[in-house]
């Protein structure tokens, strides 16, 4: 009984990070959108899908940051996923950045990336799909996303300039 009971437990051990590492996992979904090539529709427009952990310092191969439209997000995964959204390539902060912190495991979407408070942090509270957001403006900023970085960047409460 006591080497059956040793078994369990080595089991467990070696199981749980997995479920820990599976159950983490979080995917940004942005979406180019454009009413003039693919109407009002829900998603019906281009794609990029970016798993958690993965920054992405330039979309230059997508070419989405020249077409026509603006960007549209989903985001899920767990509470406390964070993920940097950045109008410049390699996570340059002069032309606008968005950050978003999920507060619960529920998936969320953000369709107009300008309709925060900038320089300061907005709450979005739903019975599902809640989250913080720190939105520093850029005049095209919607348009022309072109990296994104997971994970917190910045000291202290309020994000500041790095570059």
């Amino acid at each position: 009984m006591n080497g059956l009971k040793k078994l369990g437990v080595l089991f467990f051990i070696l199981t749980f990070p997995s479920l820990a590492i599976g159950s983490g996992n979080a995917q940004l979904e942005l979406w180019k959108r454009s009413e003039f090539l693919y109407g009002p529709c829900g998603h019906c427009a281009d794609l990029i899908t970016i798993k958690n952990n993965k920054n992405w310092a330039d979309f230059i191969h997508y070419d989405l940051s020249a077409s026509d439209g603006y960007f549209t997000a989903n985001l899920n995964g767990p509470a406390g996923t964070s993920v940097t959204l950045y109008g410049l390539e390699d996570f340059k902060e002069n032309q606008g950045y968005l950050i978003i912190i999920k507060k619960d495991d529920s998936a969320i979407e953000i369709e107009d990336f300008t309709a925060f408070a900038p320089g300061q942090w907005t709450e979005i509270d739903k019975e599902a799909g809640s989250y913080s957001v720190y939105y520093q403006p850029h005049q095209n900023f919607k348009s022309s996303v072109s990296s994104v970085k997971w994970g917190k960047w910045w000291n202290g409460s309020s994000p500041t300039s790095q570059n």
